[in-house]
This record gives structure tokens, C-alpha cells and sequence, in this order.
């Protein structure tokens, strides 16, 4: 077998990888897991996957007598570097290009065992071959040797999709805007920014994951304001801008961009999706609350529930069943033709790795398999005992001073919520389970310091079904 030929990283495609990884990681070089990584290990690992043809490499080389080329990005490294074999390189390598965004995770199928193994893809944007065009600079300015005007420091990290970087871009037009000297592109998810005087107005808008990013779209704002948004989204903030912004009219979508007005399926939020129609709520001084009901005030005390870990996102990426036996069944029905349509090579491969997929190349079918609140964070938590939590009646859960979710309980409180709320697994958040569990988990997980258990016992479980249900639906109800 003729060896493996690597292409030459570009030095100024290096400096751009190196430059989105001290933005997105860290500094270079650091220590992450006992392995230290530099600028030549960056180099040498997308070296490596470039000259796959698939540019995708398992994370760890099969073990085999045999005497063939690298299959494993381990090897490959070991072969190149002189590594140490008891240090992880490769995972770590791996995780740091793909939270850099300059490569995503991946699933390599062994052809003669058919064996699925871990493994990491060099994104398109990130490849080369023997004849690419020059890479435009990677300074975080972007400077153009033109004489035009300077960039500013916002273009240091795009405000869409919070990974690449901005540079400008010359002697190209985007269809249907009119004529600009220049404009700024991100070099990861695409977006694109014309200048309007002293404003800059995002035209184009990847299909991304967070589909607020939406009201931007065909707005204008100040350097300082885009940076203000880049560095709030960031932070998880929701603070909103004040800088004025003017609103351009629509046009079409610019040539080569993705979408201009993208598709997203809607989003339910866990606190703002289902309210009950319930009257004021009251507060009461020992902390309990009271519930109108008809012609009665029913009281219900709060529960401590004690948080364990941190939030987790993702969770569905876990799930095992494969897409193609999936797509058969009759919850998945309607997106089978499609789905065999536009993604039949991904059939054979799990439901949650496909769906991590989409996701992460900002294709917003991947919700098509989840519930409403399948893609939100998730974690875990106790309910404290007390006296009450181990009695049964109804359960409220009040977020923001609302009602959002009632139920009952046929055993004590603390085995029911336990069960029902307090830990999501992959397949609670796809199409075909109950999204109540999701929506709750992240509603109480995600706002805590608003969100709170309201326990009223209630022995009797004839009533307990009757108040549930008026709760749940509004009507009135006669108490006994």
C-alpha cells in the first residue's frame, strides 16, 4: 500500500487555526489531560485528516499484526511527532479542534468487521488541497493591504454563532445588495455583515441552532453593539442591546449563503410554553402559597429539592436505536421519505449520533426527531425528606410566579418527582416519548432561583385526580 501523501498545511491557514483555538480554548500553547497542545500539533493533526479522502480518521488505530497504513489519527500522530503512547493526544487534540470549530465529531465503520469506532472530521471550511486559493489573513483585525477602511475589534468573534472570526471580505458581490466596497464574513458559520455608514447590517444568517439569532437578520448596529451582543450570548445573558439599530427592508438571499430568513422549528420554552389557568396566586408569610379553586383557597408548602452536578446538553446525542429502524416506526413515519431522501448514507448509523450531526452543521431538521423541549440542558436533583415529601396528593410547579405544570401522586411525593423529573435520559427527548419530563427537568434545572414544588397532600385519590384536573384544564371543580 503506497504511503499516506500529506499536502502542506498553508502557513497562514495554520495561523487562522491557531489564532480560532487561543479565541475558543485557550492560549497556546497549553496542557489539556497531560497532553500539551501547540501549534504543531494543530498542524500535524489537520494534516493528518486532510489527506483522508473522507477527511475523517478513528481516534484510535485498530489493533493488527498487520503492516498497512495509519487507520487511527493515534498512530498517525505517533508516527509523525514521536509521542508518547500512555499520553491521549489524539482524544485531546480531537476535543480541542472540535470545540475550536475547526473539526466536528464522528463515526468511522470499520469495511471488514463493520465495527463502529469514535472518530473526528476535518470541516470543509478547513481543508486544502495541493492547488487552494491563499487564505485570506488571520489576524484578529482581518486587515486588507487596500487602504481600506481598518477593521474594528469586533470582528474578533463573530456575534452569530460565537466561534469564527470576521474578515473582510474584496472584489466579491453578494446578489440582491447593492454595491459595498467590502463586506465581513465569519469564517466558520458564514454569516455576513455589509457597512451602512458607520453601521454594519447582517444580510445573511446560517441555519444555526439558536433561531432568536432570527430578529437580527437585515439589522443594523454599531461595532460596539455587535460586540455587545457577541459577548452577552457568550455569557448565557440575555442582556438586550440599546444601541440603535435601523431595519432593512428584505431582500434576496446573498449567493452562496445558506438561507437568508432561515427555517427553524419552533422552540418552546420550558417556562413559557404551558401556563394553567389557574387565579392569583398568593404567597402566603410561612411560605406556602394559595391556589384558588372554585370557591375555595386550597394551600400548597414548597419542597427542597437538592441539585447534584451541572447541566447537560445534548443528551440525545446518547441514544442508541438506529436511524433506519427508527424512521419504521409509526411515530417517525412523516419524516421516513425525507429523511431517506436527503440523509440516506446516515441510516445505518445511531439516531442520537445522526441528530448530534445536523445539529452541529446548523441543520435545524435534526429537531424534526425531538420533542418540543428535546435540545434543552438538563440535570439532576433530590427531593429533601420531610414529613410532607413522604405523603401523596397534587404537585404544582410555579415558575415566575405562573403555574406551568400539576400532577398527582399515587405514591409519596419524593418517589413520584424522583421518577418523573429528576434525571433525563437520551430517549425521553425524541418524538416519540412524553416532553413533559424534558420541559419540567430543564424548567426547574435551568431556574432555580424561580422555579419551586408546591406540595398539597391529599389522601383521598378521587379528589386528587378531580384537582389535578381542574388545574390542568382550567374548569371549576367542587370540593368535598
Amino acid at each position: 500500500m503506497s504511503a499516506t501523501q500529506f499536502f502542506p498545511l498553508p502557513p497562514k491557514l495554520l495561523a487562522l487555526a491557531c489564532e480560532t483555538v487561543n479565541r475558543r480554548v485557550d492560549r497556546l500553547p497549553f496542557t489539556q489531560e497531560g497532553c500539551t497542545v501547540t501549534q504543531e500539533l494543530i498542524g500535524v493533526t489537520m494534516e493528518c485528516l486532510n489527506a483522508e479522502f473522507s477527511k475523517t480518521l478513528a481516534l484510535h488505530a485498530k489493533q493488527t499484526s498487520e503492516k498497512q497504513a495509519p487507520e487511527g489519527l493515534d498512530l498517525c500522530l505517533a508516527e509523525r511527532l514521536a509521542l508518547n503512547g500512555d499520553v491521549p493526544c489524539a482524544a485531546v487534540i480531537s476535543d480541542v479542534l472540535c470545540r475550536a470549530g475547526i473539526a466536528e465529531k464522528s463515526e468511522v465503520v470499520d469495511s471488514k468487521s463493520h465495527a463502529r469506532s469514535r472518530g473526528v472530521r476535518l470541516l470543509p471550511a478547513w481543508t486544502w488541497h495541493s492547488s487552494s486559493a491563499p487564505v485570506s489573513s488571520p489576524s484578529p483585525t482581518g486587515a486588507d493591504t487596500r487602504g481600506s477602511p481598518a477593521p474594528t475589534p469586533w470582528m474578533s468573534l463573530c456575534p452569530i454563532c460565537r466561534t469564527g472570526i470576521l474578515n473582510q471580505v474584496f472584489g466579491k458581490q453578494l446578489y440582491g445588495i447593492p454595491h459595498t466596497d467590502y463586506y465581513v464574513e465569519c469564517t466558520h458559520c458564514g454569516s455576513k455583515f455589509i457597512p451602512e455608514k458607520d453601521l454594519f447590517c447582517l444580510v445573511s444568517i446560517a441555519t444555526i441552532r439558536d433561531p432568536s439569532w432570527k430578529r437580527f437578520l437585515n439589522r443594523a448596529y454599531s461595532p460596539e453593539s455587535w460586540m455587545e451582543i457577541a459577548r452577552a450570548s457568550g455569557t448565557g445573558t440575555t442582556k438586550r442591546v440599546t444601541m440603535p439599530a435601523t431595519r432593512r427592508p428584505s431582500s434576496p438571499a446573498p449567493s452562496g449563503s445558506p438561507v437568508s430568513s432561515p427555517y427553524s422549528p419552533p422552540v418552546c420554552h420550558p417556562s413559557a410554553s404551558v401556563v394553567l389557568k389557574t387565579g392569583p396566586l398568593t404567597p402566603m408569610r410561612d411560605g406556602s402559597l394559595g391556589v384558588p379553586i372554585q370557591d375555595k383557597i386550597l394551600y400548597f408548602k414548597p419542597v427542597r429539592l437538592i441539585f447534584s452536578g451541572g447541566l447537560k446538553e445534548d443528551v440525545f446525542e446518547k441514544e442508541q436505536r438506529i436511524l433506519e429502524d427508527v424512521l419504521n416506526t409509526p411515530a417517525y413515519s412523516a419524516l421516513k421519505a425525507k429523511t431517506e431522501e436527503k440523509y440516506a448514507n446516515y441510516l445505518p448509523l445511531r439516531l442520537g449520533l445522526f441528530c448530534w450531526e445536523r445539529k452541529e452543521k446548523h441543520d435545524p431538521f435534526y429537531r424534526e426527531f425531538l420533542n418540543p423541549w428535546g435540545d434543552e440542558k438538563f440535570g439532576t436533583f433530590m427531593v429533601e425528606d420531610s414529613d410532607l415529601s413522604g405523603r401523596n396528593g397534587v404537585y404544582l410547579v410555579v415558575a415566575d410566579g405562573k403555574a406551568c405544570h400539576a400532577g398527582y401522586s399515587r405514591e409519596s411525593f419524593k418517589n413520584t418527582l424522583t421518577a418523573e423529573f429528576s434525571r433525563i435520559t437520551a430517549g425521553d427527548c425524541y418524538l416519540d416519548r412524553d416532553g413533559t419530563r424534558c420541559r419540567i427537568n430543564a424548567l426547574l434545572c435551568l431556574q432555580k432561583k424561580t422555579a419551586t414544588v408546591y406540595l398539597h397532600a391529599v389522601d383521598n385519590e378521587e379528589e386528587r385526580v378531580r384537582i389535578t384536573g381542574a388545574l390542568m384544564s382550567g374548569a371549576t371543580v367542587h370540593l368535598q
